[in-house]
């Protein structure tokens, strides 16, 4: 016999006739409860004494959903992360040859007066000299092509590769790389070109079917985008190996309308392709660049219906997978001791939020030996959502990892929802989408799950038992949060409904 205790990090999905799905963050592992294995794990509780060789005992610890009592689960995850975050075998570069753009988004982060300076051959040198001066160190490297428009400046993007590729090969670095660009000038003769230069992954943005998508995203001189880049990718999709990944972003404005989109793509023959798959984001008005767009975006529960609700349209139109929690979705490049985007002018910065924002800036590209001492790079390593009252004591924290960085730094800049926590849509759908995941692959039919039982509540999501040592939210999100707070309660006084799941977070929000 040993005392054991259930994981802080289970989530169980109610089913009908009291059964459960089972989903463990720390383990990664789903399953399938039937009555009799749920009503044991409810009666767990913390230090019961359980006979190790029982079958049914066996498989919860081997599952992860429940834990010897003596585990320390905060600080398991908390050495994967920083194992994961921390190594110095990776290099990733996020590069912008030029921050100029041929589209006039209006809820671009970057603003619309965009600096049109194209990267010197000066900087390219150095962006070759810094790899070549990691090359003995690392394994792998990744570049990202950002812009701006990166597609403007491809024979900056050709010439870099051209460089870096035999460098790595020569010192046996792991070399890949991806771009973001609108897919305007993504012809099947760039399509080649990138492929050729070893990118893997190519993120275009529709936001939505035509007639949305030619009011949001369009040429600077006001002209359609829409049909120019669908027909480019169906010039080439077939015969060139990119995998494409659509971002589709929505807002109020377009949000009943992505369904339509996802029928369009469809009905042109883009379904049913391996390199091709939709995701799905909500705008957020992150910088001073888009704070205009701050009364169109969504709440948080809002949008993660809804975007459970395009998950499965697209997965049953054959544009997309079926969701799966990730692991450590916060620690993109901009928390990474080797990560850095560089702009055209050859300025380092942390996060691709930043890039318009010279102020922002970590350092330059021509004083590396700087970066080691400078408290502006200080700050994103420092950072972590291990600090953080409410990220540590979340279910998901094993998934999420804070989620954004930036959103807890610069706090000030954010505005919406988006300013109270940096929350994931997970922390508002991952039971629909552990749902659709079961029934897709008949692990449990559709009648099993009942959403409007089993739907996700973000308030149940804090863990049970909480863990003290950690520090408030900064005083922007908490802020934000009362005045949503007062505004939920004034609404609910009015109609005596409170619509918690719209402004729930982790407690506590204050030490």
């Amino acid at each position: 016999m040993r005392p054991f205790q259930p994981s802080r990090y289970t989530i169980t999905v109610p089913l009908r006739h009291g059964r459960a799905l089972a989903y463990n963050a720390l383990s990664g592992g789903l399953a399938l409860w039937e009555a009799p294995e749920k009503r044991f794990y409810d009666q767990i509780g913390d230090g019961r004494d359980l006979d190790e060789t029982d079958d049914m005992v066996r498989a919860f610890h081997h599952g992860g959903y429940i834990a010897p009592a003596e585990t320390d689960e905060l600080a398991i995850i908390e050495k994967e992360y920083t194992a994961h975050r921390y190594n110095q075998e990776t290099m990733i570069l996020t590069i912008a040859p030029t921050l100029a753009c041929n589209f006039g988004c209006d809820y671009c982060f970057q603003g619309q007066d965009k600096d049109p300076e194209t990267m010197s051959l000066q900087v390219q040198d150095a962006i070759v000299e810094l790899v070549g001066r990691v090359a003995p160190r690392i394994k792998r490297l990744h570049i990202a092509w950002y812009g701006g428009e990166p597609l403007v400046r491809l024979n900056i993007i050709e010439a870099l590769s051209d460089r870096i590729i035999p460098q790595c090969d020569r010192h046996g670095i792991k070399y890949d790389a991806l771009i973001v660009t609108n897919g305007y000038k993504l012809t099947p003769a760039a399509a080649r070109s990138l492929y050729i230069r070893r990118v893997k992954t190519v993120q275009i943005t529709l936001d939505g079917a035509p007639a949305d998508h030619d009011q949001r995203r369009v040429l600077l001189s006001g002209g359609n985008t829409f049909n120019k880049i669908v027909d480019n990718i169906s010039a080439w999709i077939d015969e060139v190996p990119l995998a494409v990944s659509v971002r589709v972003n929505i807002d109020d404005r377009n949000q009943n309308r992505i369904h339509g989109l996802i029928d369009h793509l469809a009905e042109i023959g883009l379904a049913g392709k391996r390199n091709f798959k939709l995701y799905f984001a909500p705008v957020e008005a992150t910088t001073a660049g888009c704070h205009s767009i701050t009364d169109v975006t969504m709440g948080k529960a809002h949008y993660g219906k809804l975007e459970a609700e395009l998950y499965l349209h697209a997965y049953e139109a054959g544009l997309s997978g079926l969701p799966y929690p990730p692991r450590f979705r916060g620690t993109c490049s901009a928390v990474r001791p080797k990560g850095f985007v560089i702009v055209p002018n050859g300025d380092l910065h942390k996060c691709w939020d930043t890039v318009s924002w010279p102020e922002q800036r970590v350092g330059t590209i021509f004083n590396l030996d700087a970066l080691n001492s400078d408290e502006r790079v200080l700050r994103w390593l420092r950072w972590t959502p291990f600090k953080n009252d409410t990220c540590r004591n979340c279910k998901i924290l094993p998934v999420c990892a804070g989620s954004c960085a930036y959103k807890f730094i610069h706090a000030d800049h954010t505005r919406g929802e988006a300013a109270v926590l940096p929350c994931p849509s997970w922390k508002y759908n991952i039971n629909e989408k552990l749902a659709l995941r079961a029934i897709k692959t008949g692990v449990i039919t559709a009648e099993d799950y009942d959403p409007a039982v089993g739907g996700t509540v973000s308030t149940d999501l804090c863990a049970d038992v909480l863990v003290d040592g950690g520090q408030p939210l900064p005083a922007e999100m908490q802020a934000v949060l009362s005045q949503m707070s007062a505004k939920q309660t004034a609404a609910a006084n009015r109609s005596g409904v409170v619509h918690l799941a719209d402004i729930a977070i982790n407690a506590p929000v204050s030490a």
